[in-house]
Formats: C-alpha cells, sequence, structure tokens
C-alpha cells in the first residue's frame, strides 16, 4: 500500500513539474516574440507607449471589458497609427457544473483619418450572424452584400461611405474588418498583433481612407483638434 501512494506520489509530483516546466517555456517563447516585435516595430520608427485609454475603451465595445497590453505608437504614410494588445476573459459552465475561465488574447490596429466621422461598422458575414445580428444595411452589390454586414444608424451616410469603388476594394480584401470610430479607422483579430500583419492591415486601410469621397470628409466630418 505504502509503495502504490508513493508511486502515485512521484506521477503527481511529474505532471506538476510537467506544467511548470510548460508554463517556463511559454513565458520564454513570449518575451523572445516581444523582444522579436519591438526591434521590428523600431525598424519602422513606431514606438512604445502607453496603452490609448480611447482605443482601450473601443476594444472593451468590440469584445468587453479587459485588460490592455503593449502598445506601439506610429506613423504609416503620413498618417498618425497604433497598435494595441488586448486580453479579456470569458467563464462557461458545461453539464455537470463546472466552470471554466479562458482568457482572450486579441489586437486592434487603428489609422487616423483626416476629420472625425460618424460611426460605421464594417464586418464579415455569416449565417449565424445572420440569424443573431441586428439590421443589415443592403447596398447595390449583391457579392458585397452576401460578403459583409454593415452596421450604421445613418444609410444615406452608409451608402456614400460604401460606393462601388470601396466596395469593389473590400471585396478584394475580405479578410478585414473595420469601423470607424470618431478620427480613426479601426481594425482588430485574435492573437498578438505582428508587424507584418499590421502592415498589411494599415497597407488596407490606407487605401479605404484614400477612397473616402472629399463629400463625405466634408458634409460629415467634424474638425480634429
Amino acid at each position: 500500500m505504502f509503495v502504490g501512494f508513493a508511486f502515485i506520489g512521484v506521477i503527481a509530483l511529474a505532471g506538476f513539474s510537467a506544467v511548470i516546466a510548460l508554463a517556463i517555456w511559454q513565458s520564454k517563447r513570449r518575451r523572445e516574440f516581444l523582444n522579436a516585435r519591438a526591434q521590428a516595430a523600431a525598424q519602422l520608427g513606431w514606438y512604445p507607449a502607453p496603452p490609448n485609454p480611447w482605443l482601450t475603451g473601443v476594444a472593451a465595445d468590440i469584445y468587453q471589458r479587459g485588460k490592455p497590453g503593449e502598445m506601439f505608437a506610429g506613423d504609416f504614410r503620413g498618417r498618425g497609427m497604433c497598435a494595441l494588445d488586448y486580453t479579456y476573459t470569458t467563464t462557461s459552465t458545461d453539464a455537470n457544473g463546472s466552470t471554466t475561465t479562458t482568457t482572450h488574447r486579441v489586437f486592434l490596429v487603428a489609422l487616423n483619418l483626416p476629420v472625425a466621422l460618424p460611426p460605421l461598422k464594417l464586418t464579415m458575414d455569416s449565417k449565424v450572424r445572420r440569424f443573431f445580428g441586428g439590421r443589415d444595411i443592403e447596398l447595390e452589390s449583391k457579392a458585397f452584400n452576401d460578403a459583409f454586414r454593415v452596421s450604421c444608424a445613418d444609410e444615406r451616410y452608409a451608402s456614400a461611405v460604401l460606393h462601388p469603388r470601396l466596395m469593389e476594394w473590400m471585396l478584394h480584401n475580405p479578410g478585414l474588418e473595420w469601423q470607424v470610430s470618431g478620427n480613426a479607422l479601426v481594425t482588430w483579430g485574435t492573437g498578438s498583433f505582428t508587424v507584418p500583419d499590421t502592415l498589411a492591415r494599415l497597407e488596407v486601410m490606407s487605401r479605404v481612407i484614400d477612397l473616402l469621397p472629399p463629400f463625405v470628409l466634408r458634409d460629415y466630418g467634424q474638425p480634429v483638434y
């Protein structure tokens, strides 16, 4: 009997040691990733900055209230940008009543607009989102309507922003979801932001801003101070 308990103790200790070793390895990998990302960002002139409270609020609206992580700010083709890591937790209960807490790691990328514009959100469409989602503005392009959902309080404004050329651009970049939040265009994704992915997103976002009609900026825009 004593030998049996000793064996169980050895197995438990080995399992505990394995968990500790895994946590140390993951922490080391995380530090290596963050160091490499900081070096790549520095080559582009992006610098570490305190998490922006406004962008943290945008993250809470898109996901839920959580905790900001590292943020880098800088310039992309003459426009201010920033990229923010963000984490939040959710809990779920299974049929047996056991509760599981999951930490979600996500990120946001913001690119400055020349003026502040009313809210508008563009997300990828799906059968699930059609079932649970709210009102979706239908535009002239069926292909666009099938691929994306448009959330906006002003249908005329949404139609003015999402004109045929911009809809065509988004159909060639269907993986990007974005929203207009004040004087910034914001996109988001899962995991921690990486420099290559951020650059790819900024390319698409920059083109979206370039395609905004001048009358939209004039008629709907508010000055940024």
